[in-house]
């Protein structure tokens, strides 16, 4: 049996600088394998959003997840340390389904808003920051909610989001407070 836990963010969203000295995406992906050819498809206030991009960032890259709409995803981890998730790593499909998590980024049905689903394989609760990147490339922190062990739990937003950024997954400890924080 599966329990669905669904939350809504509620929380005003806070603009995050971000300061990094990352490589250019194409010196990146001469060395890395990122996405090709990838086709993403949303509406918006303005109408729908309808494009393939010739070159993006990998969905997994070490400890940070890029999900885009309409993305479902078949990422491994690994447990580091004991207490934290990483070395993420994209498959095809589920061959180890004990590390496999799953991911599926999809906009409501005749609406603007977005949902995320996360299925946790794993048999201890787990929790990550999510951010949101707009439409201009800034990053949003965003609330998100525990996942128990061995079900899934469902985010939605009532505005579109054209990419997720997920980080620093690691495990709920006994006395963590069960509740949908950044």
């Amino acid at each position: 049996m599966s329990l669905l836990v669904a939350c809504k963010s509620t929380e005003p969203v806070k603009v995050v600088e971000e300061t990094t000295n990352e490589v250019p995406l194409e010196e990146y992906c001469k060395s890395n394998e990122c996405r090709k050819n990838k086709h993403v498809k949303f509406k918006t206030d303005n109408g729908d959003i309808d494009q393939v991009l010739p070159l993006y960032w990998p969905a997994a890259q070490k400890n940070k997840i890029s999900i885009l709409p309409g993305d479902k995803l078949f990422i491994e981890a690994e447990v580091i340390n004991g207490n934290s998730l990483g070395n993420f790593k994209l498959v095809d499909e589920i061959n180890n389904p004990d590390k496999t998590i799953q991911f599926s980024f999809t906009q409501m049905d005749s609406s603007i808003g977005m949902m995320l689903s996360v299925k946790n394989p794993f048999s201890f609760d787990i929790k990550y920051h999510l951010n949101m990147i707009d439409f201009s490339g800034n990053l949003h922190q965003t609330s998100s909610c525990p996942v128990r062990a061995k079900i899934s739990v469902f985010e939605s937003w009532p505005h579109p989001i054209p990419e997720l950024i997920l980080t620093d997954m690691h495990f709920l400890q006994e006395n963590d407070v069960i509740t949908c924080i950044y």
